[in-house]
C-alpha cells in the first residue's frame, strides 16, 4: 500500500508539472516607468494610492461633495457594473464546485399485461408439484427501481485553468465598477463646475446686455442732437442683438447640465440650486507635487487590461487541458421489485461503481485551438502594453494642459484687472470734466469683455483638474 501511495503522488507532482509546463504561471510584464512627467512632475518610486485621495474635499464645497456621494450611491450605471461583479462571483463559484462531485436521484415504475402467456418449467423444476405449467391467460406484472446516483468527472487541469479564467473575469468586473465610479466622480464634478460657470456666464452676459443698452441710449441722445452719425448707433444695436441671441443658449447649456447631473444622480430630469459661485472655488495646491509610480497600477483600464491577459493566460492552459486525462468516476445505489401476478414477487438492491480515464490520440482541431489560444494571449499581452504606455501619455497630458490652462487662467486674470484698472481711471476723469461718459461706458464694456474671458478661463482650469485626477485615477475608490 505504501508503494501504492508513492506511485500515486509521483503521477500526480509529474501531472502538475506538466501543467506547469504546457499553462505556465501568469507573470506580470515588466515596464518601465519614465522619470517625469512633460510639465516637470516627477514620478517617483511609491506606494502611494490616489484612489484614496476625495481630492474634490479640498475645494470645501459642500454641494459639490453631496453631488457625488448622491451619484456614487445611487448612479443606474453603478449598478449595472455591480450586477456584473454578482455574475461573476457566481461564475467564479461555479467554477470552484466543479471539484464537488454530484449526485443525482432516480425514481422509475413501470406496468404492463400479458396474454396468452404459456408458463413451462424446465429440467428439475419440470418435476415440482408446486409450480404449475400451461396456459397462465392474461398476466399483469408491474414494478419500480430508485435510488442515488454518485458521479465525479474531472480533468484537473480543465479545473485549475477554468477557476483561474473565473477569478480574472471576476477581478476584471471590479476593475470596471471602479472605472465607472472613476468617470462618474469626473462627470459630476466637471458638470458642477461647468454649471457654476455658465450661472456666472449668464449674469456677465446680462450685464453686459445693459451697458450696451446704456451706451445705445447715450449715441441715440448723441444722434439726435447731430453730435454722432447714424453708423454708430447702428453698430451698437447690432451688438445688443448679438448679445441677447447669446443668452438663451447659455440658459439652455444650464438646462442640459442640470438635467445631465441629476441623471448622473439617478434622479428625474430638474432644476438644481447652486449655493456657490465658482469665483469661491479655490484650486490652489490642488495638484500633487510629485507622483507616485503606483498610480499607474491603479487605473482601471491597466487594471482591466492585465485581468484581460490573465484571462488569456488561462484559455491557454484550458485548450492544452484537452491533452490530460479526464478522469470520469460513477456509481449506482439502487433499489429494484418486480411483481408478476401469479407467479412471483421479487426485490432486491445493488450498486454498482464504475471508474474510467479517456484522452485524446490524435485530435487536430485541437492543436489550433491551442494556437488560436496562444493568439490571443499575444494579442492581450501587446493591448496591455498599449494601455500602459497609452496611460503614460494620458497623465503627461493632462498634466500639460492643466499647466497651460494655469497660465491662460493668470493672463486672463491680468487683462480682467487691466481692463477694472482702466475703467477706474475712466470714471475719475468723468467725474473731473475731462472726459464724457461715453469713455466710462466703453471702459465697462471691455471690462464685461474681461470678465467674461476670465469666467471661461476658470471653466478650463476647473476642468483641466478633473481631467488630471481622472488620469491619475483619484478618488474612486
Amino acid at each position: 500500500m505504501k508503494k501504492v501511495n508513492n506511485l500515486y503522488l509521483s503521477l500526480l507532482v509529474i501531472s502538475l508539472s506538466a501543467c506547469s509546463v504546457f499553462s505556465p504561471d501568469y507573470q506580470q510584464p515588466q515596464i518601465t516607468a519614465p522619470e517625469s512627467t512633460r510639465s516637470g512632475i516627477k514620478i517617483e518610486s511609491s506606494t502611494s494610492d490616489l484612489s484614496h485621495d476625495l481630492w474634490w474635499r479640498k475645494m470645501n464645497d459642500p454641494q459639490l461633495n453631496q453631488l457625488i456621494s448622491d451619484a456614487l450611491t445611487n448612479n443606474n450605471q453603478i449598478q449595472i457594473a455591480q450586477g456584473n461583479i454578482l455574475q461573476a462571483q457566481a461564475r467564479l463559484k461555479a467554477a470552484q464546485y466543479s471539484w464537488i462531485p454530484t449526485l443525482n436521484a432516480n425514481l422509475n415504475g413501470f406496468a404492463g399485461n400479458t396474454w396468452a402467456t404459456n408458463f413451462t418449467p424446465q429440467g428439475s423444476l419440470s418435476q415440482n408439484p408446486a409450480i404449475p405449467s400451461g396456459s397462465t391467460g392474461n398476466t399483469n406484472f408491474s414494478g419500480y427501481y430508485g435510488g442515488f446516483t454518485p458521479s465525479y468527472n474531472f480533468n484537473i487541469f480543465a479545473n485549475l485553468n477554468q477557476s483561474k479564467l473565473a477569478k480574472a473575469s471576476l477581478e476584471m468586473q471590479k476593475a470596471a465598477l471602479n472605472s465607472t465610479r472613476l468617470s462618474i466622480i469626473g462627470q459630476v464634478s466637471g458638470a458642477y463646475f461647468m454649471l457654476l460657470g455658465q450661472k456666472k456666464q449668464s449674469v456677465l452676459q446680462q450685464q453686459s446686455i445693459r451697458d450696451l443698452q446704456a451706451s445705445a441710449q447715450l449715441l441715440q441722445a448723441k444722434y439726435q442732437s447731430g453730435a454722432s452719425d447714424k453708423a454708430a448707433l447702428s453698430d451698437i444695436q447690432q451688438q445688443i442683438a448679438n448679445a441677447e441671441a447669446q443668452l438663451p443658449a447659455i440658459e439652455n447649456s444650464i438646462a442640459q447640465t442640470e438635467n445631465s447631473l441629476q441623471v448622473l444622480m439617478g434622479k428625474n430630469p430638474g432644476t438644481i440650486v447652486t449655493n456657490s459661485s465658482i469665483d469661491k472655488l479655490n484650486v490652489d495646491g490642488m495638484i500633487p507635487a510629485n507622483i507616485p509610480s503606483s498610480v499607474l497600477k491603479n487605473r482601471p483600464d491597466i487594471l482591466m487590461a492585465e485581468e484581460n491577459l490573465k484571462m488569456a493566460n488561462a484559455n491557454v492552459g484550458l485548450a492544452t487541458s484537452v491533452f490530460f486525462p479526464t478522469i470520469s468516476l460513477t456509481g449506482m445505489v439502487d433499489g429494484a421489485s418486480v411483481a408478476l401476478s401469479n407467479l412471483f414477487n421479487v426485490g432486491t438492491g445493488f450498486w454498482v461503481a464504475q471508474a474510467a480515464v479517456s484522452m485524446p490520440i490524435l485530435n487536430a482541431a485541437s492543436y489550433e485551438e491551442i494556437k488560436a489560444a496562444k493568439g490571443g494571449y499575444y494579442v492581450a499581452y501587446y493591448n496591455y502594453m498599449q494601455t500602459v504606455k497609452s496611460a503614460f501619455a494620458d497623465v503627461d497630458n493632462q498634466l500639460t494642459n492643466q499647466q497651460k490652462m494655469n497660465q491662460v487662467f493668470y493672463y486672463s486674470k491680468q487683462a480682467y484687472q487691466a481692463k477694472n484698472e482702466a475703467l477706474q481711471i475712466a470714471e475719475a476723469k468723468y467725474n473731473s470734466g475731462a472726459k464724457d461718459y461715453s469713455v466710462v461706458l466703453n471702459a465697462k464694456l471691455n471690462l464685461d469683455n474681461a470678465s467674461l474671458n476670465l469666467n471661461q478661463a476658470k471653466m478650463q482650469q476647473l476642468d483641466s483638474i478633473v481631467m488630471v485626477y481622472q488620469g491619475l485615477a483619484g478618488g474612486y475608490n
